[in-house]
């Protein structure tokens, strides 16, 4: 256990590379997904890998990129992106990740806000990237990553920064940019530490999630300028000689494909791929393959049991956030399926329900509050939003991290989660959960998608406002709301159904899906008011006197 200490604390990102490329050289590492079976591999071995990154290094080097500087990266979702990462964090330099279906405004932004010196970017994006210098960021400097080449397209012009003596543990790896459903995403800044933690916390898991040290190919097709494939999965990979697989997007075409051509044993998801590969017609590939676990947060209660039924893998929730992904796992063998359990710490966390209130007899219900523990509470956690130190100490109130999600909790601990706070609509007293008003609008067969929200009400405070995207446009009428308010009567109590119901095309998210609610009132203000539907009136008849 001393030994796993000293390791975990001790060693920079530098240092635990370099002992898996001792240990594990000709091992996969890294790999696109594939979707044929005669289709050639394009894979990377460790040792590939850390030949490419002495290359870099050299480079960096010679354009006097050091040690304290942030170097933003725009390259799309590939493996290739964990080279150029691995490479800047080796020398001490912190990766700034950016999504690339930003608008020019947004990147600007976070380039901006970040202080990069260099932005290294692929041929796809290198136009939008001189947009933006030419007009906005003239002194940043501009690489292009091409054929697993650096090519400096723009040298820098900002004068060289300090440069710190010794890359620490506690030394910047990351600034990431949280999703922003709510006004300007905030910057996590994330140490050495945090990054290795987080991939060694994955792998002290047991029983369910039990990765096999140089036996898996994980697969993921989440956004890696997030944490989910960025970090938690990486690091995981790389301490146990493992290969990840990033796939550029979730592609319900494609999807059943890569995994078995790629040889997958382990995929990452969001809840919203569960009903889509559900409505996909059966195929030999979606069973005749190696995949044998499910690792993500999200999947609709109504689907959970029925999606490890027909695709024989169980699907493991879990809870996390960028800025602590040392996750929370339903990891048992008897675990809670259906209910958004996401199981209860372990050793390294404690935990405590804010302002808990009684459910029932069975649970109390509070905003999740956690730390390492009392004598250093912050260990493991993000160092800080950075050029933010007001919103660093309000969510660390009296030593304890506001995680901002509403969980229940039973009488064994487990936790379950409710909705974000921001989410919970409070409608005279009463705390509605958005998330489980959508959960019952997406078990109706004739709705293909949906938002609920909070919407400002003279009498009650707040009421509940439902967008609702139908797959028969022709739906689209007063009478078919009413239908669809008296079908979540049958599960919902009177106060949780929608009082307003607007019918729309499509919803706005973040590259992660994630829907921007705070867009949402801004959508219903704005669009054709004749396919909005007041139904406060209607509601009422199912009040229970």
């Amino acid at each position: 256990m001393n030994n796993i200490k000293f390791f975990i604390e001790n060693n920079t990102i530098d240092d635990i590379f370099k002992i898996s490329v001792k240990k594990f050289k000709k091992e996969i590492f890294l790999s696109h997904p594939k979707i044929r079976s005669n289709k050639t591999k394009n894979e990377y071995t460790y040792e590939e890998v850390f030949n490419y990154t002495q290359t870099f290094k050299k480079y960096f080097d010679k354009l006097q990129i050091k040690q304290g500087d942030r170097v933003a990266v725009i390259v799309g979702n590939i493996p290739e992106f964990f080279i150029i990462k691995l490479s800047l964090n080796c020398i001490g330099v912190s990766c700034v990740p950016i999504n690339y279906e930003l608008t020019l405004n947004e990147i600007n932004y976070i380039i901006k806000h970040s202080n990069s010196r260099y932005i290294i970017t692929s041929i796809d994006f290198l136009e939008n990237i001189k947009k933006i210098v030419s007009k906005k960021i003239s002194a940043l400097g501009i690489l292009l990553f091409k054929d697993n080449n650096l090519i400096e397209i723009k040298k820098n012009k900002v004068k060289k920064r300090k440069t710190y003596k010794k890359i620490l543990p506690s030394s910047e790896a990351s600034l990431l940019y949280t999703s922003g459903t709510t006004g300007k995403p905030k910057a996590c800044i994330l140490s050495h530490f945090y990054e290795i933690n987080a991939g060694f916390s994955y792998l002290l898991k047991k029983e369910l999630v039990s990765i096999r040290i140089k036996n898996e190919r994980l697969y993921n097709c989440l956004p890696v300028h997030h944490v989910n494939s960025g970090i938690f999965s990486f690091y995981a990979i790389l301490i146990s000689g493992n290969c990840q697989i990033q796939a550029k997007r979730f592609s319900t075409a494609n999807f059943w494909k890569e995994i078995k051509y790629s040889n997958a044993t382990i995929f990452h998801y969001l809840g919203i791929m569960a009903p889509v590969l559900l409505k996909k017609k059966k195929s030999k590939l979606e069973i005749n393959n190696k995949l044998r676990l499910g690792v993500g947060a999200g999947i609709e209660p109504a689907l959970h049991k029925k999606f490890e039924k027909r695709f024989k893998i169980p699907m493991v929730e879990l809870w996390g956030m960028t800025e602590m992904v040392r996750c929370i796992f339903d990891n048992k063998k008897n675990r809670i399926i259906g209910n958004r359990c996401f199981g209860k710490p372990d050793k390294s966390l404690e935990i405590k329900l804010y302002n808990a209130k009684s459910v029932n007899f069975l649970f109390k219900q509070g905003e999740l509050l956690i730390r390492h523990n009392s004598k250093n509470p912050k260990k493991g956690f993000f160092t800080g939003y950075y050029k933010n130190i007001y919103e660093t100490k309000k969510i660390w109130k009296n030593n304890w991290f506001h995680t901002g999600d509403i969980v229940k909790i039973d009488k064994f601990n487990n936790l379950y989660f409710v909705d974000r706070k921001k989410n919970i609509i409070r409608r005279s007293g009463e705390n509605i959960s958005s998330a489980e008003i959508e959960a019952t609008l997406l078990g109706l067969s004739e709705i293909k998608n949906t938002a609920v929200c909070a919407y400002p009400h003279e009498i009650y405070d707040e009421e509940v406002l439902a967008f609702i995207i139908l797959k028969n446009k022709k739906n689209e009428t007063e009478k078919y709301a009413k239908k669809i308010i008296y079908k979540l009567s049958k599960n919902l109590t009177y106060f949780k159904l929608p009082a307003y119901i607007q019918f729309t095309d499509k919803l706005p998210v973040t590259s992660s899906q994630k829907i921007k609610k705070n867009n949402l009132i801004k959508k219903f203000k704005e669009e054709n008011k004749l396919k909005i539907y007041d139904l406060c009136e209607y509601k009422k008849l199912f009040k229970i006197n």
